[in-house]
C-alpha cells in the first residue's frame, strides 16, 4: 500500500503539472474571425462578438465575445466569454495539446496565467481536471482548482490516465537522483 501511495504521489507530481507553451507562438502572426469588431484607441481596448475565433501559432481561442486588452503596443489580457469558451495551445515539453474551457477564461499574458471561471475543466496528455474555477500559471506549470458550494460544481473531478512503468515519471525521477523510498513522507 506504501508504494502504491508513493508511485500515485509521484505520477499526480510528474503528469499533473502542466508545461510552458511553445515559446514561438508569440512570434506568429495573429489571425481574427468574428462577426463583430470595435477598438477604441484612447483606452486600449479591442472587443470582438459572435463566433469569435483567433489563431496565434498553436494557440486557438474559440468564444462567443472576447476582449482583448492593451497597455502600450502590448496586449496584456484576453477576457473570453462563451458557452463554453476555449482555449488550447500546443505545450513546449512534450508537445501536447493542452485544452481549457469555461464560460470566463481569462488570459493574463504579462504574467502567463490562464483563469477559468465557472464550468471549468483543463486537459492535458490524458489528465482532466474539472471544477467550478481553475487557475493555471503556464510558467510555473502549476494548477489550482476548486468548487463551488452555490453551483452544480460543487467539488473538482481529477481523472490521471493509467499509470506506466517504463520511460515515464519514475525513470525521470531515478535520473534526477529522487529517491522513491522517501517520496510522500513526512517529517
Amino acid at each position: 500500500m506504501m508504494l502504491f501511495r508513493k508511485l500515485l504521489i509521484l505520477f499526480i507530481m510528474a503528469h499533473c503539472c502542466m508545461a510552458l507553451a511553445l515559446s514561438s507562438d508569440g512570434a506568429q502572426p495573429i489571425s481574427v474571425a468574428a462577426d463583430y469588431a470595435e477598438r477604441n484607441e484612447l483606452t486600449g481596448l479591442t472587443q470582438y462578438r459572435g463566433n469569435v475565433i483567433i489563431r496565434q501559432g498553436s494557440i486557438l481561442i474559440d468564444a462567443e465575445e472576447v476582449t482583448i486588452h492593451y497597455e502600450g503596443d502590448t496586449v496584456s489580457r484576453i477576457l473570453c466569454l462563451g458557452s463554453p469558451a476555449s482555449y488550447q495551445q500546443v505545450s513546449l515539453d512534450d508537445t501536447t495539446l493542452v485544452i481549457a474551457k469555461a464560460e470566463t477564461i481569462e488570459y493574463l499574458l504579462i504574467n502567463d496565467i490562464i483563469n477559468l471561471k465557472t464550468n471549468a475543466s483543463l486537459a492535458r496528455n490524458g489528465t482532466f481536471i474539472k471544477g467550478d474555477t481553475i487557475n493555471y500559471d503556464l510558467a510555473k506549470g502549476t494548477w489550482k482548482a476548486k468548487g463551488d458550494d452555490q453551483s452544480d460544481q460543487k467539488r473538482i473531478q481529477l481523472v490521471i490516465p493509467p499509470f506506466k512503468q517504463n520511460g515515464t515519471a519514475i525513470d525521470e525521477l531515478v535520473r534526477t537522483g529522487v529517491s522513491l523510498d522517501n517520496l510522500g513522507e513526512t517529517n
